[in-house]
């Protein structure tokens, strides 16, 4: 399995990365369904066409309209579960202020406290060999981003994998959104993070 850094809807380069891989998973900031503010118009949409070569998915960021990947066939959704793997999209966004609500930014960017609340309850009773998100507990982000600007605001999400962790830790957790290359274990679970259209192909099987 691939797995594929944020996009930002840089198209071109992302079908170059699918290209010679039956299979991909997409860690957020895909870049979709951006809208002009000025136009109305959308921005160019995820090739599903290079998506549909293969088994392409992805799973939503912040910079993701969540009603648009809601309707995309391509499209992860928050909590599933596959092959002892959790996927949970979904992250605060730092630059919200300079955006604008409904086009290039959503209020719902991250899932609310109860929904958090109900995939916390999910993440517990199956107990996952595997992570993957957008954003990640906080835990790593004091270890592997210190001095990141980010790391100061809080995120409701990021409290919520926090206490996923904590109370059961997976083998692996891998996630973007930081758009710095990372690879640590910490107490028993390594950490990779993504930078923007880094990808990374991982044995789902053998996974040493």
């Amino acid at each position: 399995m691939r797995f594929i850094g944020d996009v930002h809807g840089k198209w071109q380069r992302y079908r170059t990365i699918i290209a010679d891989c039956p299979a991909s998973i997409q860690v957020g900031d895909f870049g979709v369904g951006f809208i002009d503010p000025v136009t109305q118009e959308y921005s160019a949409n995820p090739p599903f066409d290079a998506m549909t070569k293969g088994d392409h998915r992805f799973i939503r960021g912040n910079h993701d309209n969540p009603s648009t990947c809601a309707k995309h066939a391509r499209w992860i959704a928050d909590g599933t579960v596959e092959d002892d793997i959790m996927y949970i999209g979904g992250a605060f966004s730092i630059d919200r202020e300079w955006r604008t609500e409904g086009y290039t930014w959503w209020p719902e960017e991250e899932l609310s406290y109860g929904e958090l609340q109900l995939l916390t309850d999910k993440y517990l009773e199956v107990k996952p060999r595997i992570m993957v998100t957008h954003t990640c507990p906080e835990v790593v982000i004091t270890s592997l981003f210190p001095i990141s600007y980010k790391s100061i605001i809080p995120s409701r999400t990021q409290q919520a994998l926090q206490g996923m962790w904590e109370a059961h830790k997976p083998d692996f957790w891998i996630f973007g959104h930081w758009h710095y290359p990372a690879d640590k274990t910490i107490l028993g679970t390594r950490f990779i993070c993504l930078d923007e259209l880094e990808y990374l192909d991982f044995d789902l099987r053998n996974t040493e």
